[in-house]
């Protein structure tokens, strides 16, 4: 018995933490802890997906969450204690990302019905609630404000330096054209001819990525994420292999499990064919365990951010000369 005493105590303790019970009597947290179902969960369980209705809260109590947008970016990383979907809960505006287990985690559960019955019931709760929840929106409104002053001065730095740049840019193009101009008047080629040539030489300047992934906003992603980078995407193995025929390229990012012919196979046929070429591995079911038995030259867990897989390949690119 006073093992588990303790144990409500500690979880009572564990509730207070969370912003919209602060305020809460520990008798009112027992009851919330009395709505709590508990819950384990595995890395890459999904907890709830973007766009369904928000009838339930999540606490984090052990463990860590990646939320992820509906076009497969992560935009944020959680670790106990905190909560997900508290607000959605109170508005009843639908989820607007994914919440995603990246390592063995231990939630609880409160369900919408069950907390609004117990909020009925009391109304002291309810108007400490409500005021906890007026608090947290006006601290996000007021940094939302700071983060909007901050934007602007950014955006009109930003438009500057591009007015800048674009002027930079309109005098080496005018520069270029007088001297492809004068290099065809003292020359049996044309204008055309030479443009084309110049063309040939500075495309091999811009690094070619092919990603590999059945999950088009994953490509999608990629994609925007790799801007300073040429991007192909293809959806298997085996349209990989025809791309690496046929084009030069300076990095492959696989996925794992794929239709055709998997991450796993794909990389065997290019360290036959192609050793040099560099292959970076992502997934977000096979872990790093199981990826370091291949000859990947990095892996990264799905779901990533983007500023973490633009490092990973320009490191990777730099590392082995490509």
């Amino acid at each position: 018995m006073a093992d588990e005493a303790n144990k409500i105590k500690l979880l009572i303790q564990v509730l207070r933490k969370i912003p919209i019970f602060t305020d809460l009597s520990p008798t009112q947290l027992k009851k919330v802890l009395g709505l709590c179902v508990h819950r384990q969960c595995e890395p890459g369980d999904i907890i709830c997906t973007s766009g369904t209705p928000s009838d339930e809260m999540y606490v984090l109590l052990s463990g860590e969450i990646a939320i992820v947008t509906p076009e497969g970016a992560k935009v944020a990383t959680l670790v106990p204690v905190t909560t997900v979907g508290e607000m959605g809960l109170i508005t009843g505006q639908p989820r607007n990302a994914t919440a995603e287990a990246t390592r063995p985690t231990a939630i609880f559960i409160i369900h919408k019905p069950q907390f609004e019955f117990a909020l009925s019931e009391e109304p002291d709760m309810k108007v400490k609630v409500y005021r906890s929840i007026i608090d947290i929106l006006s601290t996000k409104l007021n940094n939302d404000n700071v983060r909007l002053r901050d934007f602007q001065i950014g955006m009109a730095r930003s438009e500057g330096r591009i007015s800048i740049l674009e002027r930079r840019m309109e005098e080496h193009r005018q520069r270029l054209e007088l001297a492809i101009a004068m290099a065809a008047t003292s020359s049996d080629r044309s204008v055309d001819e030479i443009g084309l040539h110049i063309d040939d030489q500075v495309k091999d300047l811009v690094p070619r990525i092919l990603i590999v992934d059945d999950e088009p906003a994953f490509c999608a992603l990629v994609h925007d994420a790799l801007p300073a980078f040429e991007v192909v995407a293809v959806g298997n193995g085996r349209e990989a292999l025809d791309v690496v025929h046929e084009e030069k390229l300076d990095l492959v990012i696989t996925d794992i499990r794929m239709p055709e012919m998997d991450g796993i196979a794909l990389l065997k046929n290019l360290n036959s064919q192609f050793p040099s070429l560099p292959v970076i591995a992502v997934s977000g079911y096979a872990d790093r365990g199981e990826i370091e038995e291949h000859d990947f030259d990095g892996f990264a867990e799905k779901p990533l951010s983007p500023a973490d897989l633009r490092v990973l390949a320009e490191d990777t690119i730099a590392k082995t000369g490509s």
